[in-house]
């Protein structure tokens, strides 16, 4: 059965050729799922845009506010003897000069400056590294997320290709034992039934190996669009064998609930910077003229200070907290929820890797027993003492158990993958 093997796999490479160019291990489409995933790509952005928050904060609460302001007013009379002018006659028909000056003439620099709200700066600025935190949190579960869909697709890709391998081999088994039943045909030591039977089962076996390169082409595919790669040529898979992993401390999916209680406390402090004491200084100076008359001599400056307070607003304060603590319970409620769906799945996980290590044990110690038996039988079918269509059977039944192993070495590697998911 060894020799089998290495024929099989001298097979997959004279029917592959020359697509298989590579061979490409885990670790390949893991990192270039990582490095060509759109989700990431965009967290890391938004990571990039989210520091610069503090940057806007600097600038609207720290740095003073200069801008430049031009006004004109036309304000005309008539029935006077001017049309534009800040002391109408009795006579005079427009707007009334107290309101309007009789027009004006405006062109100030103007400078603003908020005092006293370090306060202000700081609860935005928390809720800055707060969002930052949690984006950074989504891009670590989203990493992790992939981690595992890519882990579970390529499980799947090299079991399909197993799975492709030992049907070459099944095939590869049968053409050699139709060439010997053949020949013994020849010399009337096989009936012609026997013969055409094998045949029959061997055709059977190479249309199960085309079948299973489909899937095989299918899987990689897949792989292919998880990991971002455009290639679709078939590469050989290196063989995963991943370890069971244990976290120690509080599990990062908890992580979350602590940020968003964080993020709720800091909204709640932003909202009540409004009940802060605000204090605005405030400089221009330019050109401020009600008439063009000595309009050279209306330059000049002015300066102050603006302070506000307040002192009653519905008790929207009240009204916020309260909002706030419930938003809090609801967080409290889920992490509880997460705590046990996390330790039911846990457990599940760990029961399904034990099935499987059992099971391949047993499949493993069958698997011996049936080498030691093809080989008699072999020796017992050139000599005629055994039946065509026993051997079709033992053979059948001996290749059907090395699916079993190849499916449940996979199912088991896909239980570690998601044991190791939860165990974060």
């Amino acid at each position: 059965m060894k020799r089998n093997n290495i024929l099989s796999l001298l097979f997959l490479a004279l029917l592959l050729c020359p697509l298989l160019m590579a061979q490409n291990d885990l670790h390949f489409y893991l990192n270039s799922a990582f490095r060509n995933n759109p989700t990431l790509k965009e967290s890391q952005n938004t990571i990039s845009v989210k520091k610069l928050d503090k940057s806007l904060t600097e600038a609207e609460y720290i740095l003073p506010q200069i801008n430049f302001t031009a006004n004109y007013l036309f304000v005309p009379y008539f029935n006077n003897d001017k049309i534009v002018t800040a002391n109408p006659g009795p006579n005079a028909i427009g707007y009334d000069a107290s309101v309007t000056n009789g027009g004006l003439y405006s062109a100030q620099v103007n400078v603003t400056k908020s005092l006293f709200n370090g306060g202000v700066v700081d609860a935005y600025n928390n809720q800055t590294d707060l969002q930052i935190k949690s984006n950074e949190y989504n891009y670590e579960l989203t990493k992790h997320n992939l981690e595992k869909d890519v882990t579970d697709q390529y499980i799947n890709c090299w079991q399909a290709q197993e799975l492709y391998i030992l049907s070459n081999s099944t095939a590869d088994t049968l053409k050699q034992q139709l060439g010997i039943t053949k020949n013994l045909m020849t010399k009337g030591l096989v009936k012609q039934s026997d013969y055409l039977l094998l045949k029959i089962e061997f055709e059977t076996q190479q249309l199960d190996a085309l079948q299973a390169l489909a899937s095989l082409k299918s899987a990689i595919y897949q792989l292919n669009v998880l990991s971002g790669i455009q290639d679709t040529s078939i590469v050989v898979l290196d063989t995963v064998k991943l370890n069971k992993t244990l976290i120690s401390g509080t599990s990062k999916f908890f992580t979350q609930y602590g940020n968003d209680s964080l993020l709720i406390l800091s909204q709640q402090d932003i909202f009540e910077t409004k009940y802060y004491p605000q204090f605005n200084l405030f400089f221009n100076a330019g050109l401020n003229a009600v008439e063009l008359n000595d309009i050279q001599r209306k330059f000049g400056l002015s300066a102050g200070f603006n302070f506000s307070l307040p002192l009653y607003d519905g008790s929207q304060k009240s009204i916020t907290r309260q909002q706030s603590q419930i938003n809090l319970n609801t967080i409290v409620s889920n992490r509880k929820n997460q705590e046990t769906l996390l330790k039911n799945k846990i457990k599940e996980s760990s029961s399904q890797v034990e099935y499987y290590v059992s099971s391949l044990q047993s499949i493993t110690s069958q698997l011996e027993d049936y080498n030691k038996i093809i080989i008699l039988l072999n020796s017992e079918l050139m000599h005629g003492q055994l039946s065509m269509v026993d051997y079709i059977t033992i053979i059948k039944n001996y290749f059907d158990l090395k699916k079993n192993e190849i499916s449940s070495s996979a199912a088991y590697q896909l239980a570690v993958n998601q044991f190791n998911y939860w165990n974060w």
